[in-house]
Order: C-alpha cells, then sequence, then structure tokens
C-alpha cells in the first residue's frame, strides 16, 4: 500500500474515532443519568403511567444497546489505527494477503479479506 493512501485511511479513521467517541460520550451521559447543564446525577424518570414508563426502560436499553455497539466500533477503528503505526495495516490478518483498496474504502478498519471474512463467518477460519 502507497504512503499517501495510508495517510488518508489514517486521517479518515481518526475523524470517524472522534465523531464515535462524542456519540458515546452522549449516550454514556444518558445511561449514567447525568444531567447536560449541571453534570448532577439526575436518576432515572419513573412515570406514574406503566405504558410511559415501559417506553422509558424501553428507550433506556436501546440506548445501551448503542452504546455497546459504538463500543466496539471504536475498538476496531482503533485496532486499524494500531496497525497503521506497527505497519501492518491493509494486510489480512487471515491469509497476510493485501486487503482489496474498494474494500478499505468502504470499512477502513477491515481486519480481514473478503475471502477470510466469508470463512469467519461460516465457522471455517
Amino acid at each position: 500500500m502507497r504512503k499517501t493512501d495510508t495517510q488518508r485511511f489514517r486521517k479518515l479513521l481518526l475523524e470517524e474515532k472522534e465523531r464515535v467517541g462524542a456519540s458515546l460520550a452522549r449516550h454514556e451521559k444518558i445511561i449514567a443519568h447525568t444531567d447536560d447543564q449541571s453534570g448532577l446525577e439526575t436518576g432515572k424518570a419513573h412515570s406514574n403511567h406503566m405504558a410511559d414508563q415501559g417506553s422509558d426502560e424501553f428507550q433506556y436499553e436501546t440506548t445501551i444497546k448503542f452504546a455497546n455497539k459504538e463500543g466496539r466500533h471504536l475498538y476496531n477503528i482503533e485496532e486499524a489505527l494500531s496497525r497503521i503505526e506497527d505497519g501492518t495495516y491493509g494486510k489480512c490478518l487471515g491469509c497476510e494477503q493485501q486487503i482489496a483498496l474498494p474494500r478499505l474504502r468502504s470499512l477502513p478498519y477491515a481486519r480481514l479479506c473478503i475471502e477470510c471474512k466469508e470463512k469467519e463467518e461460516a465457522g471455517t477460519l
């Protein structure tokens, strides 16, 4: 992979890391029940109506799921940045061949080529 490609992917990954980090921070505030203005603990809202309380609980659980997904996404981004630093970025961790540039353009934190990813999903890698 050319140095210019690597620099472009580093920039893209850093921008995505910042975006995901900010989003994750917002979700963590909601999960921790902190008020945006004061930073104080506000406690979970309890509704007088069962349907409203169910909706509140559903929203809270959905926020936790999003935060979990974003946390995994952030981990993948950080791993890709580490591979850039150690010079292994763009190399498949399964077969050690170069990952195709179109795959990296669409999924810059990809760690496997398409063939190895298919094997992983099939449970044969």
